[in-house]
C-alpha cells in the first residue's frame, strides 16, 4: 500500500469514527498521526478538529499546541506544514493573536506570491490594533495579488472589502477619489470571484452600490452600476430597491418614495423584520422622509410613526414627526405636539395589530403536513426518548449546537415558551444536539440550564431526516405524528412566532 493511501486511510478512519459518534475510538486511532513520517497532515487536521470538539477550549489548547510546536520543531518548514499550523492557531478564540511571531517570520520567508506568504500578511493585518498598520498589510497583499493571480483571486476581492471596512472606521485613510477607485476595483474583483466560484453576479453589483451609499460616494456611479447589472442580469428586486435608496440620498424625493413604497410590503414577512430589524426601521424612516419631501404628510406621519414606535426606535423619527406636526397643526391649531404624538401612537397600535395578524395568518397557513420520521435518542444520563411514544402530544424539536451563537440567543425565548405551556400536558419541547460530543453537550447544559430534555444525536439522525440546513431549526409535530411547521431562524420576539404555531397545533 502506498504512503499516500495509508495517509488517506488514517484521516478517513478518524472522520468515519467521528461522524458515527464513536469519539473515543476516533481519538485513540488519531494518535497514529503523531507517529507518521513524513507527517500525515490530513490526519493531524482530523485529529485536531476532533480534539477541539471533544474538549473545552482550555483543555484543547493544552493538547493541541504542544503537538503544533512538535510538528514545527521536527519537520521541514514546508508551506503545507506552516499552513496547517497557522490555521489551527487561528481556530482558537483570539485567532491571529495566538499565532507566534516565529511562525509569521517563517511564512514570510517563502516566495512573495505564494499562498502561505499572503496568508501571513492577512494574519498580521488581523492581529494589528492600529488601523493604519492594518491598511499597510492590506496594501501589501493587494500588490502581491496583482503581481500573481490578478483580480480574479479571492484574496484580491476580500482584501479590498477589508480595506473598505477600515475606511468605514477611519475615514482619513482614503480620499474621496481613492475611495471611488477602491470601490471600482472591488466590484471588478468581486465579479471575477463570482465567475470563478459560480456565485450570483448580483451579489457583486449590490455590494458595490451599498458601499457607495454607505460613504455617499459618487452616487451617479451607483446608478450606472445598477443599470449595467440590469442589462446583464435583468431586472431584480434588489436592484430596484437600491436605486430607490440612491434617489433618496440624492434627495430626488418623488422617485425615492415611489421606489421605496413599492417594496414596503416585503417587511410584512416576519415579526422580526417588521418590528425589530434595524434595516427595516431605517427603511421606514427613509419612506417618511421621502413622503415629507413630496409633502404627503399623512404618509410621512405613518412611516415616521412606524420608525419611532418600533422596539428599537429610529433616532431621527421623532424630529420627523415634529416637522409633520408643524404642517398638520395648521388644520387643528389647538392640538399640542404631545397630543398629536399620543394620537399617532394609538393609530400605530391598530396598524401594528393588523400587521401581526397578517404575519400570523401567513405563517400558520404554510403547513408541511408530512408524516414525521420516528427516532430514538438518549440524554447524557442515558434516558431514552422516542418520538412515536408522543402520540397525542404536540412536540417541538429544537435542533442546535453549543457552538451556534444564534442557538444560545434563542434559549431565553424557549424558556418563556416552556413556562407558558408548562401546565399543558399535550405539549413537550425536546432539544436535539446536532452532532456534538457528550463533553460539549455537558458544557452547554451547565451554562444554559434548559428545563427540557436535551437529546444527543452524534450521527445527526434528526438533521438528516428533517433536512436541517441551518441551526437553530425548530420542527413542530402535531398530535397525530405529522410534521406541520419548520421555523429555521433565531428571529424570535418573546417566543413568537413559535407560540402561534404551538397554539394552532394544540387547537387542532
Amino acid at each position: 500500500m502506498s504512503d499516500d493511501k495509508q495517509q488517506q486511510d488514517l484521516a478517513t478512519q478518524i472522520k468515519n469514527y467521528h461522524s458515527s459518534g464513536e469519539f473515543d475510538k476516533a481519538l485513540e486511532i488519531s494518535k497514529g498521526a503523531l507517529k507518521s513520517n513524513p507527517p500525515d497532515l490530513k490526519a493531524y487536521d482530523s485529529r485536531w478538529k476532533l480534539i477541539a470538539e471533544m474538549f473545552s477550549e482550555e483543555d484543547a489548547r493544552k493538547r493541541i499546541i504542544p503537538e503544533i510546536e512538535a510538528l514545527l520543531r521536527t519537520q521541514p518548514e514546508t508551506p503545507e506544514v506552516l499552513h496547517i499550523a497557522y490555521w489551527r492557531y487561528m481556530n482558537f478564540s483570539g485567532r491571529a493573536k495566538n499565532v507566534p511571531n516565529s511562525l509569521f517570520d517563517k511564512m514570510l520567508q517563502h516566495p512573495r506570491t505564494t499562498t502561505v506568504y499572503m496568508t501571513a500578511l492577512l494574519g498580521l493585518a488581523e492581529r494589528s490594533e492600529d488601523a493604519s498598520q492594518k491598511w499597510h498589510y492590506y496594501r501589501r497583499l493587494i500588490d502581491e495579488c496583482t503581481a500573481s493571480d490578478g483580480p480574479g483571486n479571492s484574496w484580491y476581492c476580500f482584501t479590498h472589502k477589508n480595506m473598505l471596512g477600515l475606511v468605514e472606521v477611519d475615514r482619513s485613510l482614503a480620499s474621496d477619489d481613492y475611495l471611488d477607485e477602491l470601490i471600482d476595483r472591488y466590484l471588478k474583483a468581486h465579479l471575477s470571484y463570482c465567475q470563478e466560484t459560480q456565485q450570483r453576479f448580483s451579489w457583486a453589483y449590490t455590494e458595490s452600490v451599498k458601499w457607495r451609499l454607505k460613504f455617499n460616494n459618487r452616487l451617479d456611479k451607483a446608478l450606472e452600476t445598477l443599470e449595467r447589472a440590469e442589462i446583464r442580469l435583468g431586472e431584480e428586486k434588489d436592484f430596484s430597491r437600491l436605486r430607490a435608496e440612491v434617489y433618496y440620498h440624492q434627495e430626488r424625493w418623488s422617485e425615492a418614495y415611489d421606489g421605496l413604497n413599492t417594496y414596503a410590503p416585503d417587511f410584512l414577512g416576519s415579526l422580526w423584520k417588521r418590528f425589530v430589524d434595524e434595516g427595516t426601521i431605517n427603511y421606514f424612516y427613509m419612506l417618511g422622509r421621502s413622503a415629507e419631501g413630496i409633502e404627503n404628510w399623512e404618509k410621512a406621519k405613518d412611516y415616521y410613526t412606524d420608525a419611532h414606535f418600533a422596539l428599537t426606535p429610529h433616532s431621527d423619527a421623532r424630529a420627523g414627526l415634529k416637522r409633520v406636526y408643524q404642517q398638520i397643526k395648521r388644520r387643528n391649531p389647538t392640538t399640542t405636539f404631545e397630543e398629536f404624538l399620543k394620537d399617532t401612537e394609538a393609530e400605530y397600535k391598530i396598524r401594528e395589530e393588523a400587521d401581526r395578524e397578517h404575519i400570523r395568518q401567513k405563517l400558520l397557513s404554510n403547513r408541511i403536513n408530512e408524516k414525521a420520521t420516528d427516532f430514538r435518542l438518549q440524554t447524557l444520563d442515558g434516558e431514552s426518548y422516542t418520538l412515536s411514544d408522543m402520540s397525542g402530544k404536540v412536540v417541538m424539536l429544537d435542533v442546535g449546537a453549543s457552538w451556534c451563537g444564534y442557538c444560545s440567543f434563542t434559549i431565553p425565548h424557549l424558556k418563556l415558551i416552556h413556562d407558558q405551556f408548562s401546565k399543558t400536558k399535550d405539549f413537550v419541547i425536546w432539544g436535539v444536539n446536532d452532532g456534538e460530543t457528550p463533553q460539549k453537550v455537558q458544557e452547554s447544559l451547565d451554562e444554559h440550564q434548559p428545563p427540557w430534555p436535551v437529546l444527543l444525536d452524534p450521527t445527526r439522525e434528526v438533521a438528516k431526516a428533517y433536512k436541517v440546513e441551518y441551526i437553530p431549526d425548530f420542527i413542530l409535530i402535531d398530535k397525530n405524528g405529522y410534521w406541520q411547521y419548520r421555523y429555521d431562524s433565531a428571529d424570535l420576539i418573546d417566543g413568537q412566532p413559535l407560540i402561534w404555531m404551538i397554539e394552532a397545533l394544540l387547537s387542532d
